[in-house]
């Protein structure tokens, strides 16, 4: 996550292919190191969960792959944005609750380093940081703010959407890990520092979509009632802070404009209906790997064949993987968010974060990245895992007491 936190500010500021490469090696490295490892009996039974599906999403990219549609190296681009990160879905299965704990430290830490390079970049301009080049083009095109006369803040991400989502993602195991017990006065601190830096980077980085998904996900999460009254009051306070923030300066407050309607409904036409249906007609087995939306390299661009990309992650799916590997990954998703959420210590996270997810896969049809972006896909893959095991990580007699799926509203955990 260190990797991917920096990540941006790195490739921007390296004038080499070979930075492109940075944060997939230090996955890489990540995937050997666990190789060392041995598996407890509980984990073992949690990944097997997950591995039909696993075996499913990495089978059939596989299988194209070998279909000569792009060009090789293309084609071995896409592969690695089809299934590159799906191993963090049996990550996220295996990690214990400690694991999440250190996680979400660590996470708040990051989040405030990203959070000192947001501010300074807010004061002093983006062109300190990053050098007008290939990598940060979009960067500059994104001045839209007061009059079209401020940019968005990417902070040291690849861009401003990107440094949204991860602070969106990382809050769930940030909020519940500060209402934790075990919590020491330094952590309590340094959670509610995070808490704080986390969504005002949000708006700061003007991400219309990721600042209404934290909006829809905490506050379904809250109207529960499944909340203690502590974390109640401290979650409250953190609101009032960050929105009477935001209310005073209208350079953060970019999510307003999901009011016109029109705009709206033009971008959800474009994506969903028109877009999506030629794409279905078109391209019923895809275009190839590499050939629907996943980011390619500059230096690659010139070999992709019949390129073809819509604001629309599912869109991406079916352009690069055809209709049968869109209809493994939307069944995937739905049983995904079927599983049931048990209580215990890290409830709250699982609950907010299935809600989140939720709200991100909807809103995926008007946008793409989630399932390609860093460093935010490992998270959200990982949380996946975590989500669809996290029944099997109660004893069995309470297992057997609970049903095994969810109730038809995703935004409520009933037993």
């Amino acid at each position: 996550m260190g990797l991917g936190y920096g990540y941006g500010i790195i490739r921007a500021n390296v004038p080499d292919s070979l930075a492109h490469f940075i944060f997939d090696a230090g996955v890489a490295g990540f995937y050997l190191s666990l190789l060392s490892r041995r598996m407890t009996s509980a984990q073992r039974r949690r990944v097997q969960v997950l591995m039909p599906w696993v075996a499913l999403l990495v089978g059939w990219p596989l299988l194209l792959f070998f279909l000569p549609v792009q060009d090789p190296l293309v084609q071995l681009v896409g592969l690695r944005g089809q299934i590159f990160f799906l191993p963090f879905l049996l990550i996220g299965a295996m990690l214990e609750s400690e694991d999440y704990y250190v996680l979400a430290k660590w996470l708040a830490v990051l989040n405030l380093i990203a959070f000192g390079f947001a501010v300074a970049e807010y004061f002093d301009g983006l062109e300190r940081f990053f050098p007008r080049n290939a990598d940060t083009i979009n960067m500059y095109g994104s001045r839209d703010l007061i009059g079209f006369t401020q940019y968005r803040i990417p902070s040291t991400f690849i861009g401003s959407a990107s440094y949204c989502g991860a602070m969106v993602c990382t809050m769930p195991l940030l909020l519940n890990a500060w209402a934790q017990k075990r919590v020491g006065r330094l952590e309590y601190w340094l959670f509610m520092a995070a808490l704080v830096a986390s969504p005002l980077g949000v708006f700061m980085g003007a991400s219309r979509s990721w600042a209404g998904i934290m909006i829809l996900a905490v506050g379904s999460t809250f109207l529960t009632g499944q909340m203690t009254f502590r974390v109640l009051l401290g979650s409250t306070v953190l609101v009032v802070c960050v929105g009477w923030i935001v209310s005073n300066n209208p350079r953060l407050q970019r999510f307003t404009t999901i009011q016109d309607t029109d705009m709206v409904e033009k971008r959800i036409a474009n994506s969903v209906n028109e877009s999506f249906v030629d794409a279905l007609h078109d391209y019923p087995m895809g275009n190839g790997l590499g050939g629907g939306g996943t980011s390619i390299p500059y230096f690659l661009q010139d070999r992709v064949k019949d390129s073809v990309a819509m604001e629309n992650e599912y869109g991406r799916i079916l352009l690069e993987t055809g209709i049968p590997g869109l209809m493994i990954w939307l069944i995937f998703i739905f049983w995904t968010f079927a599983r049931t959420v048990p209580d215990g210590e890290w409830g709250l996270a699982l609950r907010l974060t299935r809600n989140l997810l939720v709200f991100s896969f909807a809103t995926a049809m008007i946008g793409t990245g989630l399932l390609t972006w860093i460093p935010g896909t490992p998270l959200v893959l990982a949380f996946m895992g975590w989500i669809t095991t996290a029944r099997a990580r109660q004893p069995a007699v309470i297992r057997a007491a609970q049903p095994r799926l969810g109730v038809a509203t995703f935004a409520t955990n009933r037993r």
